[in-house]
């Protein structure tokens, strides 16, 4: 019996204890190896992230920025348009302005010497000397003025 445990002692102490001793070793070797280019993988996992947070506030930068750009460039262009606009309607209000006071000039040009033609005429049907047309006229002129 003492042989065999003898024996036994001598398997286990130069065979398997070493055996097994030298899988563990190559786990943990193998375990801090794995850990290492875990650590490594998160770090690079960390900057890809902050670098694609960069670029995201970068384009968003950009773009606000372009907005604002066209939208600076839509409204120069609508002022632009809104004057031009404004300067053309005030041309033909001018326009229709001055053709309506000369409408209405001709139009009273043309009462006036209706009216003195027809207070003439009634000056004489009423049965008084005949006044000249240039005197209606005056009195007309006179009336108007008051």
């Amino acid at each position: 019996m003492l042989v065999c445990f003898g024996a036994l002692y001598l398997v286990l102490s130069f065979i398997v204890i070493p055996r097994i001793s030298n899988t563990l070793t190559a786990r943990a070797e193998t375990l801090e190896g794995d850990l290492a280019e875990a650590e490594k993988l998160r770090r690079q996992a960390e900057t890809a992230l902050k670098a694609y947070e960069d670029a995201l506030a970068e384009a968003r930068s950009r773009a606000l920025t372009l907005a604002q750009e066209i939208r600076a460039e839509v409204q120069a262009e609508t002022d632009r348009q809104k004057a031009e606009l404004d300067a053309k309607l005030a041309e033909q209000a001018a326009a229709a302005d001055a053709a309506l006071k000369a409408s209405r000039d001709a139009a009273m040009a043309g009462l006036k010497d209706a009216a003195a033609a027809l207070v003439g005429d009634v000056i004489e049907a009423v049965g008084s000397d005949k006044v000249s047309d240039g005197d209606v006229k005056k009195a007309l002129d006179r009336v108007a003025a008051e």
